[in-house]
């Protein structure tokens, strides 16, 4: 009796152990992470949910905005967070792995007004210029971006003065469609991937690539989450870093989660100079 009582003792905590699925959470960001049919879709999510798969994780996925996402990380109240840039300052609050999922250009998107008037090389000349530039709140862009545009107090959105913040890519492109911004940073192949899908016709950008990043996947310091075969979020780290090492050891199969989205993120027509 008194180890059947054991039995079921052990039987119940690992239940509990397992029955808190591993919160992921993203930026709704097409091609890498959308809602698709009502689903979480997007090529950091395919990624994202092969490796935990195989490993037996339970998880969801939660499209929030950024500055939503990055909270819910800093809390603990989200376990994972998709295509989180490395930066110093996030370093108090979540750790990465070795292992990225995949590596972005960033150039400057822009409409067809802006690219017949100016032909911008470098951040000088688009300072001379005094164009309106979108960007999304919080998000890491890359030291040279910051060096150009010195923004101290970005926390609280003091942002230098030709930068206009806005909580989601979309709005910087309807902006942009517009003309109430001129110039708007994103990976190359989101921007196009997002013109297109947006049916945006007044939509191109500078060939000038303003710098390259790789997009990992960050875990939370404070996450509690634990199960039967792994005691916190590091041993979870460690497993999903070999993992996800192993599949791009593959090149061939791991490039069939880009190519679906690379297909779709055709360049625009419209990229060139008129």
């Amino acid at each position: 009796m008194r180890n059947a009582i054991i039995f079921l003792a052990i039987l119940l905590a690992q239940n509990i152990a397992q029955a808190r699925p591993l919160v992921i959470v993203a930026e709704d960001y097409a091609p890498a992470t959308f809602i698709e049919n009502g689903n979480p879709s997007g090529m950091d999510i395919d990624v994202a949910r092969a490796v935990f798969d195989h490993l037996g994780i339970a998880y969801e996925f939660r499209l929030v905005p950024w500055a939503r996402a990055w909270s819910m990380l800093m809390s603990g109240e989200a376990d994972v967070g998709l295509h989180v840039s490395y930066t110093d300052d996030r370093a108090h609050y979540v750790h990465w792995p070795t292992n990225f999922v995949w590596q972005a250009d960033f150039v400057f998107f822009t409409n067809q007004k802006t690219k017949a008037s100016y032909d911008f090389k470098d951040y000088d000349a688009v300072k001379r210029s005094g164009v309106r530039i979108g960007i999304i709140n919080e998000n890491a862009y890359y030291p040279s971006f910051w060096q150009a545009f010195p923004s101290p107090d970005r926390v609280h959105q003091n942002y230098f003065a030709q930068l206009e913040p806005v909580n989601d890519a979309a709005t910087n492109f309807r902006k942009l469609e517009r003309n109430h911004i001129q110039l708007f940073p994103i990976a190359k192949v989101l921007g196009t991937y997002m013109a297109r899908e947006m049916h945006l016709e007044n939509i191109t950008y500078f060939d000038w690539i303003l710098f390259s990043k790789p997009y990992p996947n960050a875990f939370s310091d404070k996450s509690s989450y634990h199960d039967a075969k792994y005691s916190n979020i590091h041993d979870v780290m460690q497993a999903y870093d070999a993992e996800l090492g192993h599949m791009k050891s593959n090149d061939r199969e791991y490039q069939k989660f880009f190519q679906r989205y690379a297909d779709l993120a055709t360049d625009l027509p419209t990229s060139k100079s008129p």
